[in-house]
């Protein structure tokens, strides 16, 4: 099944994770840390996005920013593309520096700002190189407290506690010490669709965003998907499970299958509700990706988003 492709419109809200090659160091030396930021700031200047914290640890990267011109994919690809150049040249290596694909979650600014920084900033902590987060060097925990012009836009963050300068640097740390008693916060593992952290209205909030999806932000129900294709359609269920090989038919048959492929669902609960062979599924979906069948599916994922926001 086919990467499910990144949410990015402008403004989207990211925290990123890159991490190494089958776990391997990415930084060998302060030389190295030092080169990553230098991408960061360089690509930062030309495609204008937003810093909130970094720290880059030995074997991977958490980056927290914002893009109100160009989309992550872009951004990310220049800055890990021409370290991974720096690195293979210094060392003598060739070949992927950093694992497959880098994780990005598209987060609610408003909820989870200040959770993701205290997150990112505890990281060292978290992994027992250092007793508190200042003792770090390579995070902007220490650039958020003394709000230093850099990468980040820590003037933002310390009006977000006071527009008073030195009791923001009080909340602020008092904020992020708090988090050294603070167990797991669990919400920022439970993304949708492994993409997206925060509740239902920030998902709506993203759909009006998106012009045109490609698929349901929410895993949809299977009875869901077959009603938005009827309803779309006129087609009944029954002419869509049956063997019609009507020319209407096998291609709505074939965008329904396609919908809840890219939804999530498996080969085997399709061929289930379909009362096919496994086997035949793969062949159906073919028509999903022609031009009649993308505006039937472009009509059926508005109507299914829909469903969501309901």
């Amino acid at each position: 099944m086919a990467r499910k492709p990144r949410i990015e419109f402008s403004g989207a809200f990211y925290h990123i994770i890159v991490r190494g090659n089958q776990k391997q160091v990415i930084f060998l030396d302060e030389n190295d840390r030092q080169e990553y930021l230098k991408r960061i700031e360089h690509y930062q200047r030309k495609c204008g996005f937003i810093l909130y914290a970094f720290v880059l640890m030995s074997n991977h990267v958490h980056l927290l920013m914002e893009t109100p011109k160009d989309p992550i994919s872009r951004i990310m690809q220049m800055i890990n593309f021409t370290y991974t150049q720096y690195f293979n040249r210094k060392y003598n290596k060739v070949g992927h520096l950093f694992q497959g694909r880098y994780k990005s979650y598209l987060c609610d600014k408003d909820e989870y700002l200040l959770t993701l920084i205290r997150y990112i900033h505890l990281n060292p902590v978290r992994a027992g190189i250092v007793g508190r987060p200042e003792e770090y060097y390579w995070s902007s925990h220490n650039a958020s407290l003394t709000a230093d012009k850099g990468h980040i836009e820590a003037d933002r963050i310390l009006r977000l506690f006071s527009e008073r300068r030195s009791e923001a640097r009080k909340a602020y740390s008092k904020f992020i010490a708090e988090g050294l008693t603070m167990g797991k916060d669990s919400s920022l593992y439970e993304a949708v669709e492994q993409q997206i952290i925060g509740g239902d209205r920030f998902i709506d909030k993203i759909q009006n965003k998106i012009e045109e999806p490609k698929r349901p932000i929410k895993k949809p129900k299977l009875t869901d998907i077959v009603t938005a294709v009827t309803a779309v359609t006129g087609l009944s269920e029954g002419e869509l499970v049956s063997m019609s090989r009507r020319k209407d038919i096998v291609l709505t048959r074939g965008v329904m299958v396609g919908i809840m492929r890219q939804s999530g669902y498996k080969l085997g609960d399709i061929a289930h509700l379909l009362k096919r062979e496994i086997s035949s599924i793969s062949k159906v979906t073919r028509t999903f990706e022609s031009a009649d069948g993308r505006v039937v599916a472009k009509r059926v994922m508005k109507l299914l988003n829909t469903y969501n926001q309901a």
